[in-house]
Formats: C-alpha cells, structure tokens, sequence
C-alpha cells in the first residue's frame, strides 16, 4: 500500500510557505485544541499521506468520501487523482463520491477481529488526541516482571499494556513534500491530526461563527450601554 500511494500522495501536497506544525512535540500540543482552536491543514495533509500509507492498509475509514480531501486544501484536480489511484473491489478505479476504500484483509488475519474504523476513532476515546499518539508512541519493551500474552504487543498507553497491533509507526514510513524530517513523533503527531479533522471536520467552522458570535454580541453590548447613558444623562 506504501508503494502505491506515497508517490501519488507527495507529490499533490500543496503547503504553504508559512504553513507550520500543528504541534510542538515535546510535549504534544495541538493548535485544534482550545476554545477557538483551528486545524493546521499542512499538518492535517501530512497526517492523511501517512494514513493511507500505513494505516489504511488494515484500517477503514468508512465516514469519509475521497471529495472531503478538497477540504483539506487538496484542488478538485489532486483529489480526483487520488480517487483514481484507488481500485474498487470490481477492480474500477474510485471516484470523488466513493467512500475511502475499506481493507481488503477479512477478519480472519486479524485473529477473527477486524480493527476498529478509525473514521471517529478520536471522538470515541477519552482525550482522543493525546490517546492516539500516546498510542503510536507507546510500544516499548515489556519489563521483566510482565509475561505478554500470544500475539500481544507491551504498550504503555492502552488499557492493560498488552495490544495486538504491532507497532505501525517506526519513523521515515513516508516522505513529507514540505520537508518536515518523518520522525516517529512527527508521523504519530500528523496522523492524529487527521483523525481529529476526520472525527469533527466541521470544527473550523464552529470555530469562526462562535467568534462571530462573541464580537457580535460584545458590539450590542458596548451600544446598550452607551445608549443607556446617554439615557440617563438626558433624563438627569
């Protein structure tokens, strides 16, 4: 799946000259998080590049359509091209309508469980950002005093410390078209980012009309209260 899609991928990133990491890694801080937080679109592309690179391969992402690329800064050209890049199950290439395309592996490589969609996966965990990238940089050797189950992998984020997902990210899975160095933290940072954008995509949006709101409101209030002064002053 790397093979495939990486080359295609890099070379329709469109960043920014002053487009920035949404994160400073040590420790991991989101620019999404916050009360008028907004997502870092060169972040959030780098995140889906590895995505489709890495993880798509044993995960789908079933909420989203190969158009909602365009939201992300991709023109109608690139992301039509990346559709096009994918080939069905009938074998016709998809379209800017279709759904990303699910994992072809059926659930029994994966010990008769497929591994969760990870459409919302970020809205369904508990501080979910930080959950996911704590994740991808959690695997490490198990201590002595832990015996891993078959087929259990020592991670310190999950619940229990024993997962059955070997480690996805080791570093350098992708080439970033910006430059930006594929360190194991930096790919968990980008590929978090995505998921946060693919779980609440609208939340750009909600951001600016809540601002748009708050001065709206402040502006009526600065008027009430000047006019309730120059009421008072006349009627003094």
């Amino acid at each position: 799946m790397r093979r495939i899609f990486a080359p295609i991928l890099a070379a329709g990133l469109l960043f920014s000259a002053a487009a920035h990491a949404e994160d400073t890694l040590n420790p991991p801080h989101w620019q999404s998080q916050g009360t008028f937080g907004s997502y870092d679109k060169a972040a959030v592309q780098r995140g889906f590049l590895v995505y489709q690179s890495v993880c798509a391969s044993c995960h789908a992402a079933n909420a989203l359509h190969y158009r909602d690329l365009e939201a992300l800064g991709f023109s109608p050209d690139q992301a039509a091209g990346i559709a096009a890049s994918v080939k069905l199950a009938d074998g016709s290439p998809a379209t800017l309508d279709d759904t990303f395309k699910a994992p072809s592996v059926g659930a029994a490589a994966f010990g008769g469980a497929l591994p969760p969609d990870l459409s919302t996966i970020e809205s369904a965990r508990t501080h979910g950002l930080n959950y996911v990238y704590n994740l991808l940089t959690g695997y490490a050797a198990a201590p002595a005093s832990v015996t891993l189950l078959p087929g259990r992998f020592y991670n310190t984020a999950y619940p229990g410390q024993q997962i059955a997902m070997p480690q996805p990210l080791k570093g350098n899975e992708v080439t970033y078209a910006d430059g930006t160095a594929a360190t194991l933290p930096q790919e968990a940072s980008d590929v978090s980012a995505f998921l946060a954008w693919s779980a609440d995509p609208n939340l750009n949006a909600r951001h600016e009309i809540g601002l748009r709101a708050v001065l709206f409101l402040a502006f009526l209030s600065i008027i009430a209260i000047a006019a309730k002064r120059k009421i008072w002053r006349e009627t003094a």
